[in-house]
């Protein structure tokens, strides 16, 4: 994990506190080779009224917009350095689902410096003005955009609720939403991916199964991936009409001229659910939409972190268990059973393009 920095991006590393071998020491190495961007993908500098507009926009808290407009970085000190570089690199694989994300560290909870924990806000709010104006070009609604964007503010309102203190939660999966990737439509959010190609690609079938499948599940097939953002219960017709709004904005917008599935990943599709939840579930339900894939991988410490938000090695007696899903969480785990992250697709209720 070490890598050699110029002496710029060493005086950075210096000023920021960040060690070698570690991975903010990558995630510098890479800033550094991504270099300052050209004139036509510079950000504005963030004044406090121009930042204080774009969290409004967002839905940012008054208490967590206090700590990232006092901490603004300004062009010149070494936090522009980091931000003008990660606008450079977000803006330049705008719209592109197959562009590779780099190296995203974590800077969350409160032994990270206010500064740093609001540095990926600061990114996010320098590059708005750019996914806006890419999505408009497309002709896609701003509401639309804008609502996508916010996926910023629901990340901060997650780090505020694990760690009591303004942040943001997973950098690296709100790039994107600023890489005009992530569509927010409904109960669901959708992004673009290649299959086998993509960052976000799933686990897939073999090369050989995928072929015979035809069209659609092909590796370079182009697909959607399906997420299941926190808030509102996973009602079944909120999810059907999502799935309905997305056939049609990604029919129009993104047309591709044969069948794409969608994806999704998740521990929400472990079948072992159902032996403790009801038939009526919005969770059984939500899985009965998809074909899973054979195979599986360890979903232990992903339905921990999106059931109770907490790591993996979390005392079991000392969670809350006021719910179906949270008891059948606990229990399953205490019988020593495992719960398991599984692959699943369907064909979205319109087809986007003829087959």
């Amino acid at each position: 994990m070490s890598a050699s920095l110029g002496p710029g991006a060493e005086q950075v590393a210096d000023r920021l506190g960040i060690r070698p071998g570690t991975f903010a020491h990558l995630w510098l190495a890479e800033l550094e080779a991504v270099g300052p961007p050209p004139p036509e993908l510079a950000p504005e500098p963030l004044t406090e009224a121009v930042a204080a507009e774009r969290l409004a926009l967002l839905g940012v808290p008054e208490a967590d917009a206090a700590d990232v407009l006092a901490t603004l970085p300004h062009p010149g000190d070494e936090s522009w350095w980091c931000l003008e570089r990660e606008v450079h690199r977000l803006v330049a694989a705008m719209g592109d689902p197959d562009a590779r994300r780099g190296v995203w560290p974590s800077f969350e909870g409160e032994r990270h410096p206010v500064a740093l924990r609001c540095h990926f806000i600061h990114v996010a709010l320098a590059t708005m003005p750019f996914t806006l104006a890419w999505r408009a070009a497309r002709g896609e609604p701003e509401a639309t955009a804008i609502e996508s964007l916010a996926d910023v503010a629901r990340h901060m309102a997650i780090h505020r609720r694990v760690h009591g203190c303004t942040g943001i939660e997973a950098a690296w999966w709100v790039t994107l939403a600023l890489r005009a990737e992530l569509t927010d439509l409904g109960r669901l959010q959708f992004n673009r991916l290649t299959l086998q190609v993509s960052d976000q690609a799933p686990p897939w079938y073999p090369p050989e199964v995928a072929a015979e499948m035809g069209p659609g599940f092909r590796p370079g097939d182009p697909c959607l991936g399906i997420h299941i953002p926190e808030g509102a219960p996973l009602d079944h017709a909120a999810v059907e009409a999502s799935l309905e709004r997305a056939a049609e904005y990604f029919g129009r917008h993104y047309p591709v001229g044969q069948r794409r599935v969608a994806t999704c990943v998740s521990w929400l599709l472990d079948d072992q659910l159902a032996d403790y939840l009801p038939e009526t579930s919005n969770i059984v339900m939500f899985q009965r939409r998809f074909e899973l894939l054979p195979g599986f991988f360890d979903g232990d410490a992903s339905i921990l972190e999106f059931v109770f938000r907490v790591a993996a090695d979390h005392p079991l007696d000392r969670l809350a268990q006021r719910t179906t899903l949270e008891r059948a969480v606990v229990a399953h785990l205490r019988a020593g059973r495992h719960w398991r992250v599984r692959t699943g697709w369907l064909d979205l209720p319109v087809a986007s393009a003829p087959r």
